[in-house]
């Protein structure tokens, strides 16, 4: 009996120090933050997002725009 309550004790005391203690609370805040921002990064870069379908825009408009300057300079051949 004396020995169930030496190990009650010993938990007793572990337990109110893991609550207390803060180290544990501060790596879970930084998980949750760096979990925040790999979702924002995926969605902002990932495929089909909106920094994607910018660029496919741009570059669309750049080869439609060289395509037509290099087709109206081109040298006709005359037979």
């Amino acid at each position: 009996m004396m020995y169930l309550s030496a190990i009650r004790a010993q938990a007793r005391t572990f337990l109110g120090k893991f609550i207390k203690s803060e180290q544990g609370v501060t790596a879970i805040e930084y998980a949750i933050v760096a979990a925040g921002v790999a979702a924002v990064v995926l969605v902002v870069f990932g495929s089909g997002g909106p920094v994607e379908s910018m660029l496919n825009s741009v570059f669309d408009k750049l080869k439609t725009r060289m395509s037509t300057l290099i087709s109206s300079q081109a040298p006709t051949t005359s037979s």
